[in-house]
């Protein structure tokens, strides 16, 4: 393996780590209420076919690009489009992500500071950390998800004397209407998301498969998820739709005796390295699908520009905490478009045009004098 290429513990690590991003913050209840976690559940199965669509698109050609395949089945002025299409929804989903993390961090423990000096030094990191690559983020994902993991664990036992299991009672008894909007606001956040991950998958090592990297990925971040959730709702009951961060409000109510409390700091900690990781990979993508659009050969040089973006939109997307989350409510509907249809759309069309554009006798495409192959990507340092 070469040093710039991602083993698949690695990729999964930072699939799962990016899918717990947000969600793990605003873990809370949907329209479904005590039946979220079913909900939950029935998304993550939807999801399934989903990541087959990424998948096959990142194997219609040879390299695993992700945006350079789709330039390549819709052709470069209709790629062109869709490349700008995926920028322009990255570009508002990393704005807003960040805006949640600062807002989480601003509530929690830093009240006194101005949000624009705790994002300030949120993109100053990211830049440091993209400008080292890619093979420099799926690393510290792979190291810090088991301290994730083993921290919600212990949240969970130190949680066990306040849950009450009655809060989940009666199962099913939510409206086919309500279980429908459950359904789909889990899909859209954080799997439909999944989009966002699929340019990582060029750095995967050749010698892994696309599918079961994602699949496993996906897994990972589904037990953390839906362990969050049930401690949270068996702990707050139906109160956990008030608190902004049921998470975090949840795991302050632990309390051993007199000396051992204040235990939110410790999950205050995964809450911002989850949200780190989801704005890293967030921003990677948004300046992967920028380069392609401009037709750049690497995303290296818009790394620092892309992220003073993120930082500028991030401030200026809601005006306050309320508006903040009164936007995250319309989601579902909002990134339908760019979660399903576009990649299936994609897929489509470039399986037909692969299907009818079949080598000739001395192995060229009809079209290889219209349509040249993009350049390869440069080594990474």
């Amino acid at each position: 393996m070469q040093r710039t290429d991602v083993s698949a513990k690695q990729m999964e690590a930072t699939v799962a780590m990016f899918l717990i991003g947000s969600s793990l913050v605003k873990s809370g209840s949907s329209p479904a209420k005590q039946d979220t976690w079913i909900c939950i559940i029935i998304a993550v199965i939807l999801s399934i076919p989903l990541m087959w669509v990424h998948t096959r698109i990142l194997n219609l050609y040879p390299g695993r690009n992700y945006y350079q395949n789709i330039l390549r089945a819709m052709g470069r002025p209709a790629g062109t489009v869709v490349c700008l299409i995926f920028t322009i929804y990255t570009f508002h989903l990393g704005a807003l992500v960040m805006r949640v993390f600062t807002e989480f961090i601003h509530i929690a423990g830093m009240t006194t500071t101005p949000t624009i000096v705790i994002s300030s030094v949120i993109v100053a990191v990211l830049v440091y950390v993209l400008s080292n690559r890619l093979y420099v983020l799926t690393r510290i994902s792979k190291f810090m998800l088991p301290f994730l993991f083993i921290t919600v664990v212990i949240t969970i036992v130190l949680s066990y004397q306040n849950m009450d299991l009655s809060n989940l009672m009666p199962i099913l008894n939510s409206k086919p209407s309500d279980l429908f909007q459950g359904v789909l606001s889990a899909l859209a956040v954080p799997y439909g998301e999944i989009l966002v991950c699929a340019p990582m998958f060029g750095a995967l090592s050749r010698e892994e498969k696309i599918f079961p990297t994602m699949l496993k990925g996906v897994i990972l971040g589904f037990v953390i998820l839906i362990s969050a959730n049930l401690r949270n709702f068996l702990t707050l009951g139906y109160s956990v739709s008030v608190f902004q961060f049921p998470s975090f409000e949840s795991v302050s109510l632990v309390q051993l005796g007199d000396f051992f409390t204040r235990v939110e700091v410790l999950i205050g900690i995964n809450l911002l390295l989850a949200g780190f990781f989801k704005c890293c990979v967030l921003l990677f993508s948004a300046c992967d699908a920028l380069s392609e659009t401009l037709g750049l050969q690497d995303y290296e040089p818009l790394v620092s520009p892309c992220a003073l973006l993120f930082l500028t939109l991030s401030g200026l997307l809601v005006g306050n905490t309320l508006e903040m989350f009164r936007w995250m409510e319309y989601m579902s509907v909002y990134t339908l478009p760019f979660q399903v249809f576009l990649p299936v759309l994609v897929l489509i069309v470039g399986v037909v045009r692969k299907k009818f554009s079949k080598p000739q006798k001395h192995g060229k495409s009809p079209d290889v004098k219209n349509e040249e192959s993009p350049p390869p990507r440069p080594q990474e340092n």
